[in-house]
């Protein structure tokens, strides 16, 4: 058997030959026959020899490198694009949920100001005052929609009495008051006071669905990927296993034409085998290269000089399981993040359908402030006849507005209504789209599963008939192309035992990645 180094290399010498490929394909093969002819092994030198290749060859591809699925899966995880952008959609998803927390703050505003004016009669001042004072507030929001605001004020006065300027007038007055506003109908609970941070919440886990089913598209992705080099390195050896029954049966019947038992023309068709098995080598050969490649390609592997062939060896064998298609698609429709990434938008639109109804109902306000105040004309008096309580200040207001029609409000509810339906639609074709997805693997399971068995019995009588012909051959009722003949019978046989068996394991990995169990199956975790 040819190693993978070997095929490998010769793939690489056949890549720059792009015009002229056919004509170099027939000088391998001509070259081929030529050594048949003069070797009686008919193989060119000892069985399963590796081809001539130039020099060089060996540095341009590189051997063969071995993996595995679990170290393919773990790089094409760590390397997805799809997989790096989703984790940055989650960050950037909880920065907004942070932004939400504003509603929290503690809000502080402070203002002096300060204001002196004068009256002149014939150029005479007749009256001057002043004004200066300083005022802060401390405001929050109320889960209930309202604001509560702590206001306190202080204010200096000082004017010049008219009729007498001598005679001056100074007062400070001092306010400390508590103050809320309370939305009563538009406005009003925790519904629209927590409304951003539980739509920013939803989009975060919308993200989080999206990072998932990007996991579960790069881990199928790559399973599939790595199933097709399998079954490209099982073709490539089934047909270098043909090749080598045929240059054993070259190498018998020459020896019995040297011994003068079977005629010379019996050993052209076997020439003829040959040639024809060394170029379906040269295809697989390419074959199990541009797998490989594109193996890379999708895990994420470098692509270049010294970079090209992979290796994988596993076993093909399948299992015998029973297969309940409801409970399966049940599953999946429990498990699908596309019906998730849909709850979640439907979630976002029913609460922006209720903050927008809100907006239809009449702006009712009701505002109450209550706080000692205090006057003197001494600083320190107009403080202390504040917080003894003298002077009691209370204000209050209902505040009303409609706006009649509101047809804006109106024509936005009705389109979230429809974009809610839209989404429902959405939901039930994604649905039906599972399930036909569920429906076919299971099939193809159960299909794969019967075409194994059948390609199994045939192998067996293939190989039986080629005993019965070779034994026929013997006693001279047969011929060496009814011999080959049998030989490409089996070959088929297990060329289609091969294809059966990687389609079943393809089956099963849609059938894992419908129910979510293909990440715990491989051991990827995804956070």
């Amino acid at each position: 058997m040819r190693s993978a180094r070997g095929f490998a290399l010769v793939l690489v010498g056949a890549l720059p030959v792009v015009a002229g490929a056919t004509d170099a394909r027939a000088d391998l093969l001509s070259r081929a026959v030529a050594i048949v002819d003069d070797d009686p092994t008919g193989g060119g030198g000892a069985p399963g020899a590796a081809p001539t290749t130039v020099d060089d060859l060996s540095t341009w591809a590189g051997p063969a490198r071995a993996v595995t699925l679990p170290d393919l899966l773990q790089q094409a995880v760590r390397q997805a694009p799809t997989l790096r952008t989703a984790r940055i959609d989650i960050t950037i998803a909880e920065a907004q949920i942070e932004q939400t927390y504003a509603r929290d703050d503690w809000h502080v505003r402070a203002q002096l100001y300060g204001q002196s004016s004068s009256s002149f009669i014939s150029g005479f001042a007749i009256d001057r005052s002043t004004t200066i004072g300083a005022t802060a507030d401390v405001s929050r929001l109320l889960p209930t929609g309202g604001t509560v605001t702590l206001h306190v004020g202080s204010q200096y006065s000082r004017s010049t009495s008219p009729i007498n300027a001598a005679d001056i007038n100074t007062i400070w007055s001092d306010e400390v008051s508590l103050g809320i506003v309370q939305p009563l109908l538009r406005g009003r609970g925790r519904l629209l006071y927590e409304a951003n941070e539980r739509r920013a919440t939803l989009s975060r886990d919308a993200a989080v669905l999206a990072r998932r089913l990007a996991a579960i598209q790069a881990v199928q992705t790559v399973v599939s990927a790595y199933w097709d080099l399998v079954l490209a390195e099982r073709q490539l050896a089934i047909t270098q296993s043909s090749l080598d029954l045929a240059k054993e049966r070259l190498r018998i019947t020459t020896l019995g034409n040297q011994g003068g038992k079977i005629p010379r023309s019996e050993i052209p068709a076997v020439q003829q085998i040959i040639a024809t098995r060394e170029e379906d080598i040269l295809t697989a050969e390419l074959n199990v290269l541009e797998r490989s490649i594109a193996l890379r390609r999708t895990v994420g592997m470098p692509i270049g000089a010294g970079e090209l062939g992979l290796r994988v060896t596993t076993d093909l064998a399948t299992r015998d399981a029973t297969w309940d298609l409801g409970q399966l698609t049940e599953r999946a429709f429990a498990a699908s993040p596309e019906l998730a990434q849909l709850a979640k938008q439907d979630a976002v639109t029913r609460l922006d359908i209720e903050v927008t109804e809100n907006g239809l109902l009449p702006q009712l306000d009701a505002a109450l402030s209550v706080g000692p105040t205090g006057q003197d004309e001494s600083f320190a008096t107009a403080w202390t006849n504040l917080a003894k309580f003298k002077s009691i200040a209370i204000a209050g207001s209902l505040t009303y507005d409609h706006a009649i029609g509101q047809e804006d409000v109106r024509g936005r509810a009705r389109e979230l209504r429809a974009n809610r339906e839209k989404l429902e639609v959405n939901a039930f074709d994604i649905r039906a789209q599972i399930a036909q997805t569920m429906a076919r693997a299971i099939a193809q399971l159960e299909l794969a599963r019967r075409r194994v068995g059948l390609s199994e019995r045939a192998i067996l009588l293939a190989n039986e008939n080629v005993k019965l012909e070779t034994d026929r051959f013997n006693l001279g009722k047969s011929t060496n192309f009814d011999i080959l003949g049998r030989l490409e019978e089996m070959r088929q046989a297990e060329l289609r035992k091969s294809q059966a068996m990687i389609d079943w394991h393809k089956a099963e990995s849609v059938v894992q990645s419908l129910t979510g169990d293909i990440l715990p199956a491989y051991g990827i975790a995804v956070d």
